[in-house]
């Protein structure tokens, strides 16, 4: 009679290596979708961020318009935070160069804001909620063009802020030129109509 003998039970060394590779393919490619979805929500909420940035330093163009009349001091003011900088030669389609929407605070050199910038004028109530240290990683540059000389401008206004594998420390001070680093910056570019007042109507004395 012939004897069969049966081979133990258990798996071999190769049957556990290809079952460990498998398990930590998978979990390495569950890693990358989860950083990817975590890189995609980042990207979506800067962006929206960047859009209501940018309307928000168009209303607070319009509410500074709204002391610009036939009765107020000339555009120049320096009481205008933004309107100042109107190109002084109105002529229809003259601009002003890129100029920063903010300026640092606090004594440093920090050009970036967060989500309603830092206008202590404008917007002391909506800073005590959310700080202008508050994600703060966004440029805002706005440039004015007469439409109308003397009546009616348009700012566009551009918020640009750094990716997250830049160097981010190289963008503090805002220069104008970052918006053309595609590679390092996203940016948006927002269009505004600014009119004067004239609905004020002048009283005589």
């Amino acid at each position: 009679m012939k004897m069969h003998h049966r081979s133990p039970k258990g798996y071999t060394l190769i049957e556990l290596l290809v079952v460990v590779s498998v398990t930590t393919f998978g979990l390495i490619a569950l890693l990358q979708l989860q950083i990817g979805t975590l890189h995609s929500a980042a990207a979506t909420r800067d962006m929206q961020i960047a859009i209501n940035l940018a309307e928000h330093a168009a209303q607070s163009m319009r509410l500074e318009a709204l002391q610009w009349s036939s009765n107020s001091q000339p555009i120049s003011n320096t009481n205008f935070h933004f309107l100042k900088n109107a190109p002084v030669i109105m002529v229809e389609g003259q601009s002003s160069e890129w100029l920063n929407a903010y300026k640092p605070t606090g004594g440093t050199q920090d050009w970036r804001v967060g989500p309603v910038g830092n206008n202590a004028d404008y917007d002391e109530g909506i800073l005590t909620e959310i700080p202008e240290t508050s994600n703060q990683n966004f440029c805002v540059h706005y440039r004015l063009t007469w439409l109308v000389p003397d009546l009616l401008l348009r700012a566009d206004i551009r918020v640009t802020w750094s990716k997250n594998k830049a160097q981010h420390l190289k963008y503090m001070t805002c220069p104008v030129e970052m918006e053309s680093v595609l590679s390092d910056n996203n940016s948006i570019t927002f269009p505004a109509s600014i009119m004067k007042n004239i609905f004020v109507k002048q009283v005589s004395l």
